[in-house]
């Protein structure tokens, strides 16, 4: 535990150097090293009465103290000042158990719910539900002697967020070394030389992608497009092995700018709830991506287009009920409005295309029916269109009732699948291959084999199908993402969302940024105590 402490103040060490030092406030004066710090950066856990057989030992008491240490490790604020008053043995035994629960409410509740609220962006006070789940918790551990297994069961279940975490330790090392690509000049290209092109080579070779010596001087070759494309790969963008503007400015984000949105994203996944269903769904939207999930493994992914800015896909959990085989489509009233227009110019497209049109008792009636002269933009119709070959539902739709009105369905613009960016529609997630998707779904329920999905698809009857087993969905928006290989990319921020999460996560951090005298105060008051 000496080596440890001794190492991990070191760092702390390392970190307060960058505060600014506040004047002393004078109510200080006669607290213990680092007093202060600790009512500054949990002011809101209050100590709930804990059963009398709750008692920390030693080793409950170490084994909290190495997880505190792990704090940064998951992008959250540095607990090694309250860690260190645990571990100080000048400290009464009575205090350092107060601080002990303390720290455990205050770190397991970061892990377990999150540093900042997911919808107002502050800094997170627990509910008293919260408080009762890390009480229980607590109690469980002590009683089990297993505090650092329940600190770690706290975190996310989604895969990735271990391959996040190491991706952020990883930049903390390579943050020094992390060189730049001259700006002014241009596209570099294989066959390239001068001072860009081995500028290029460092920034690659810095971040692990390039491994090769090279002679100063020489062109732009096949190693290093090779190192480009992988670059490319990892930042979402089409791997072409050429040094473009979009690859220049994704190689010119700082270390410092990667490392905020990694810590943006851990924050993300631990907002999640944590049973995420046997079998579920994924989809990031900012990676147009469905991932199938069935008893932990990942076993099917798909391409997905989501919507445009203007009409963006919402981020929201809940449960798939059925499937609806060769469905209708209700038109949105945007998209209404322009074939309404149609309409009244050619009333045969009506017929051609297979609408229907609706009056506001949900009659149908004919276009020849309307007076077209007294609606402007204005229209009192609901326009709908049967199944067919140019329904864009296509021949199947997944449906998981949700106050946004937003499902998964096929699409007749199978063609857009091969394009980088993929933002088309109103709002509902368009799939590749739903055919797949469906026989994934209904494998197991009675009546819906392959065989039988593939008879109803032939005709044009709309079919319900409902899940004899509900499935959870899961729909995120997440600019970094881990992949089954245990690679990170960083993907394009295609609504805009990061930078108010980011701008709070890290004024959230900063709140919490120790001071460099109460680091130091510590220090020789740890060296004291273990001299």
């Amino acid at each position: 535990m000496k080596h440890l402490l001794g190492i991990s103040l070191s760092i702390a060490l390392g970190a307060a150097v960058f505060a600014q030092e506040p004047e002393q406030d004078p109510d200080s004066i006669g607290l213990l090293p680092g007093e202060d710090v600790i009512e500054e950066a949990v002011p809101e856990i209050p100590l709930l009465p804990m059963p009398a057989s709750s008692q920390w030992s030693q080793d409950d008491l170490d084994l909290l103290v190495s997880q505190l240490f792990e704090a940064p490790s998951h992008g959250l604020p540095s607990m090694d000042l309250l860690a260190f008053r645990i571990a100080n043995p000048q400290e009464e035994l009575v205090v350092r158990q107060s601080l002990a629960q303390q720290a455990f409410m205050q770190f397991g509740g970061w892990l377990r719910f999150g540093l900042l609220d997911q919808e107002s962006h502050a800094i997170r006070q627990l509910s008293n539900e919260e408080q009762n789940i890390l009480i229980a918790a607590l109690t469980d551990a002590l009683a089990d002697g297993d505090v650092a297994a329940t600190l770690q069961g706290f975190t996310p279940r989604v895969r990735d967020y271990e391959i996040l975490r190491r991706e952020m330790l990883r930049m903390l090392a390579l943050q020094p070394i992390w060189p730049e690509v001259d700006s002014e000049g241009g596209a570099l290209e294989p066959g390239a030389t001068g001072p860009r092109v081995e500028q290029l080579r460092a920034r690659l070779a810095a971040e692990g992608l390039y491994h090769s010596d090279w002679e100063e001087g020489a062109p732009y070759g096949a190693r290093l497009e090779t190192a480009v494309r992988r670059f490319q790969g990892r930042v979402n963008l089409a791997p072409s092995g050429r040094m473009d503007r979009n690859t220049l400015r994704q190689l010119n984000i700082s270390p410092e700018q990667r490392l905020t949105q990694l810590r943006a994203n851990l924050e993300q996944r631990r907002w999640r709830e944590r049973d995420l269903g046997r079998k579920h769904i994924w989809v990031n939207i900012a990676d147009y991506r469905l991932e199938a999930w069935e008893d932990g493994e990942l076993v099917r992914t798909h391409q997905v287009m989501v919507g445009r800015t203007a009409s963006s896909t919402p981020e929201f959990s809940d449960e798939m009920e059925y499937l609806v085989f060769n469905p209708w489509w209700g038109v949105p009233t945007g998209s209404a409005r322009s074939r309404f227009r149609s309409i009244r110019r050619n009333p045969n497209v009506v017929d051609y295309y297979g609408f229907r049109i609706f009056d506001s008792t949900g009659s149908a009636i004919q276009p020849w029916e309307i007076d077209w002269s007294q609606w402007g933009r204005s229209w009192p119709y609901r326009l709908s269109q049967a199944p067919g070959p140019t329904n864009p539902m296509g021949e199947v739709k997944f449906i998981f009732p949700n106050r946004h009105n937003v499902y998964i369905h096929d699409t007749t613009e199978r063609d857009q699948f091969v394009r980088t960016r993929r933002d088309f529609s109103a709002g509902c997630i368009r799939v590749e291959d739903p055919m797949e998707l469906a026989r994934w779904i209904l494998a197991g329920q009675d009546g819906y084999d392959a065989e039988e999905i593939a008879r109803v698809t032939a005709g044009n009857s709309p079919t319900v199908v409902w899940l004899d087993e509900r499935i959870r969905v899961h729909i995120a928006y997440w600019t970094v993402v881990g992949d089954e290989n245990g690679d990170v990319r960083f993907l394009n921020d295609l609504y805009g969302r990061d930078s108010d999460l980011v701008s709070a996560y890290q004024s959230a951090l900063a709140s919490f940024q120790p001071r460099a005298s109460d680091v130091v105060a510590l220090q020789e008051s740890l060296e004291i105590a273990l001299d």
